[in-house]
């Protein structure tokens, strides 16, 4: 079996037998070992047809030694269930609380009545007529649950002092007298028609959450059971989620307005365990804000606690434990952005636990969520709805891969689906620098985004990789995963080395208030230090991930760390408290200040011990105090924030690092925490090079010289042996005579659909972007000429300062290689002769422009500026 780390979605629509066997040779031409079957939607999933095209799919991975997974739902995102709950168990769809509201003036002696079973539908404004009357006949069975009365403050908030008024219902309405002052009367009620999606699976609830292994996974097994664990590897759940709101939107927290909130008897049961029977009283505070802030932080950390826990109990691990009983894998995301990962609606309320049961972490990387030079910047994809740059650029990746490091469960595989959703405009050579961003953070399993069959140009997620030939790029795009087969490999069976940890910050966003953890995760990042992200089920549940305090170190699944890092929160945990009290000599830093209480836990002296054992450090303070105390790995002799580094452990020490910046070159000297000698790996040769380094101490240092967006990876050599010298690309060049060979270029053009037959010869004297004359042409650009040397060095090197964006050189009918991205500089390997020399450098363009002659999408999540294509500026050959 070849090793593969790579299981793109491979979107299925009932296409012919044809199709579906060119495009696994296509995927096979990649080096990829595995594909993820998707329905995109599949008229007949699970049904004859599928069936049918499952069965070539297998026959054909069966050939090439390939894998299947299988994306577990006919509709995005998972939870549809097949639509069983639609079909066979309408009782089985998700339940809600909501509320209506009424203010009442409270007056001694004075008798009030609410309509009650007017109530028991959501408060809709006049505009909203038209969709409240939608499914009137089902709101009719919608249940009171509690009629609470909350004292109002001043403004919008309330005070926290409440009064049950459920007692006094009897039949329609409710006849009460209240205290003197201002009061909220809450009817609280169940509903399943009044929140999200009613044909999905409610997570809460541990039957309905079963519908999905009874819908997707006992389907499939019935039909390939002898390909469990053989040719079908497993499961892939995408962004599964609680979806109590149709708005696609990230600020889903407790508290947003006209928001039903996720319900079932569990949790029911949950809550009356941690508060009793009066726990209703304190559901208003689940929907509105309090002056206290008391009352209002113990509950809302207490029902997002058990809605996460349910999630965990009802779905991920089940699935994740049936899989193992039928010999497969159980893997994929959720949706990770902007908090969603601890929230509501498109969330699962907590990130760690949301992966419980899943054989690999799992994130997703699509709709220009990782933008070159563009780290802290707010993201406008998908449809404008917002996206925070600082946690894409400085978290995501981290939080999945310490998600891989830190679970057992995991065997240290971080997946990441990526590349969708970026457009047409989206190429080989950015692809290439959010490959080698997410690699230099932890992730060693990849799932590309997207081989779709439908005909050409399938407007859904672009980029497609092959697009029916019609993609000018899939060459480079084949050699790209190549590399990032090999990349995934290397930093795959070992161990990652951090310095300190971040704890999460998921239970801190609960309540509301805190310090979101991408501050401190920018902070050590920009000043290399390397760490990751831990939970607060690890630190109190040590044990089940091989973790124990030893002293002044904190140990996870084989990471050590030297300091945790605490963003600053309103309020912690008991449990977290209690994991403080017991932590030894261990560092715990809070950034910026201490919380002000510890929720389930009356008790004043935990807060002084916090205080007593437990230091404050600003942010913004941070890196230089860790570094003052010895807390990093590497070391740099000048600050670059945009270098990011990862340090990987494997029979050596192997050290990625990642120049972020898009235009300044890194240029400086790394201390590496080792003292053997070093070589250079080259992912994309598969070959090792020598590198120039110097003993200090128990270090070695090392020049290093990073071209914008370059990634390079230093190891121990330990025995390897290595081809040739490496030399930075300044370097390469050093001393070798220019020839400007930049006037008098023949250029032809092809569509990539019919390459490599070209079309007329164009005369280019001076070269000019082809876009400038042609701008809806995408395709391949072939420019030609013939050059006479008389003398051959011993080295040459083309160069040419402006190329989009991919480019292959061939000279005297001698392919001297693919250049991916800047700088566009290539050797030219024993080709050249005295004499003649015909060179070719063949520029493919994105699909992008190609799209101005089709007809438009009817959404678009994004909105692109197109560069230029072909290659102009200077060409150099040098020798």
């Amino acid at each position: 079996m070849k090793k593969n780390h790579i299981l793109p979605f491979l979107w299925m629509r009932g296409e012919s037998e044809e199709i579906l066997r060119e495009e696994m040779e296509k995927i096979d031409e990649c080096g990829i070992g595995a594909v993820c079957v998707e329905a995109r939607p599949h008229e007949e999933f699970c049904k004859a047809g599928w069936w049918h095209d499952m069965d070539i799919i297998i026959d054909e991975a069966k050939k090439r030694d390939m894998k299947i997974w299988i994306l577990d739902d006919k509709h995005f995102p998972t939870g549809y269930a097949n639509g069983l709950i639609e079909e066979k168990y309408p009782e089985r769809k998700k339940l809600y609380i909501t509320v209506s509201k009424a203010n009442v003036a409270g007056y001694p002696n004075r008798q009030m009545t609410l309509n009650i079973k007017r109530m028991l539908k959501p408060a809709i404004g006049f505009w909203e007529i038209g969709d409240a009357l939608k499914n009137a006949k089902e709101r009719d069975n919608n249940e009171l649950f509690a009629v609470i009365a909350v004292r109002k403050a001043e403004g919008k908030e309330l005070q926290e002092e409440t009064i049950n008024l459920t007692d006094s219902v009897k039949g329609d309405f409710a006849n009460f007298t209240l205290p003197a002052g201002m009061w909220t009367v809450y009817v609280i009620f169940k509903t399943r028609t009044d929140g999200g999606n009613e044909a999905y699976i409610n997570l809460l609830d541990e039957v309905s959450a079963r519908t999905q292994i009874e819908g997707v996974y006992e389907t499939h097994y019935k039909q390939y059971k002898e390909e469990f664990g053989k040719t079908i590897a497993g499961f892939f759940s995408d962004e599964t989620q609680f979806g109590n709101i149709t708005e696609v939107c990230y600020d889903a927290a407790l508290g947003k307005k006209k928001m039903p909130l996720p319900w079932s008897d569990e949790m029911e049961a949950m809550l009356t365990t941690r508060h009793g029977e009066s726990y209703v009283e304190l559901l208003p505070f689940l929907f509105d804000e309090s002056q206290e802030k008391k009352i209002q932080l113990q509950i809302r950390y207490d029902y997002m606690d058990c809605a996460s826990l349910l999630y965990q109990k009802n779905f991920s691990k089940p699935i994740g434990q049936w899989c193992e009983d039928h010999g497969v894998e159980y893997i994929g995301h959720i949706v990770e952005d902007n908090g969603c990962h601890s929230r509501l609606g498109m969330g699962p309320a907590h990130f760690f636990r949301a992966m419980s049961g899943q054989h690999m972490a799992g994130i997703d990387c699509i709709g220009e969520q990782i933008v070159l030079g563009a780290p802290a910047m707010d993201r406008l994809g998908l449809g404008e709805i917002g996206g925070d740059g600082e946690f894409y650029h400085y978290t995501l990746g981290k939080l999945g891969a310490s998600s891989g490091h830190l679970d057992p469960v995991k065997k240290g595989r971080t997946m990441c689906e990526l590349f969708g959703a970026y457009g047409w405009n989206f190429g080989v050579r950015d692809m290439k620098y959010v490959l080698d961003h997410l690699l230099v953070r932890g992730v060693n399993e990849l799932v590309p985004h997207a081989f779709s069959m439908a005909d050409y140009p399938d407007i859904d997620c672009p980029p497609h990789f092959y697009a029916r030939g019609n993609n000018p790029q899939f060459p480079y795009f084949a050699e790209l995963m190549k590399y990032a087969n090999r990349m995934c490999d290397l930093l795959s069976d070992g161990q990652h080395v951090a310095s300190v940890a971040v704890l999460y910050d998921g239970e801190a966003d609960w309540i509301g208030g805190g310090m979101p953890m991408q501050k401190v995760c920018r902070e050590l990042m920009e000043h290399q230090i390397d760490f990751d992200i831990v939970s607060i089920d690890m630190l109190d549940e040590l044990s089940s991930y091989n973790g124990a305090l030893k002293g002044d170190t904190l140990e996870i699944n084989g990471v050590s760390f030297e300091a945790l890092i605490v963003p600053y929160s309103r309020a912690v945990p008991k449990q977290f408290a209690e994991f403080i009290q017991r932590k030894e000599a261990f560092t715990v830093i809070f950034a910026d200040d201490y919380p002000t209480a510890v929720l389930n836990d009356e008790a004043s002296d935990i807060m002084t011990t916090i205080k007593n054992v437990c230091e404050v450090i600003k942010v913004n303070e941070l890196a230089d105090m860790l570094r003052s105390r010895g807390m990093y790995q590497i070391e740099s002799d000048s600050h670059f924030k945009d270098l990011s580094f990862y340090h990987y452990s494997k029979e050596r020490e192997i050290f990625v690092f990642q120049n972020e910046s898009p235009t300044d070159t890194y240029n400086g000297t790394i201390t590496l925490p080792t003292t053997e000698d070093v070589v250079y790996y080259n992912g994309f040769d598969d070959t090792y090079e020598s590198a120039i380094f110097s003993r200090k101490g128990q270090t070695t240092e090392v020049s290093l010289s990073l071209a914008p967006t370059e990634c390079v990876v230093l190891l121990e050599k330990k025995g390897i042996v290595y081809s040739k010298e490496h030399r930075s690309y300044s370097q390469q060049t050093q001393g070798l005579k220019p020839l400007d060979i930049s006037a008098d270029w023949e250029v032809r053009m092809t569509r990539a659909i019919d390459y490599p037959e070209f079309g007329d010869v164009i005369a280019m004297k001076t070269l000019v972007p082809i876009s400038e004359q042609f701008p809806e042409f995408a395709g391949v650009i072939r420019y030609s000429k013939t050059i006479n040397l008389d003398k051959v060095a011993d080295k040459a090197y083309i160069k040419a300062e402006q190329v989009y964006e991919v480019m292959k050189v061939i000279v005297n009918g001698k392919e001297t290689g693919m250049c991916l991205t800047p700088p566009y500089q290539l050797e030219l390997k024993d080709c050249l002769q005295l004499g003649d020399n015909e060179i070719i450098i063949e520029v493919a363009t994105t699909p992008s422009r190609d799209q101005l002659t089709r007809s438009q999408a009817p959404f678009d999540f994004i909105y692109e500026a197109m560069e230029a294509t072909g290659m102009c500026g200077k060409v150099e050959l040098l020798y």
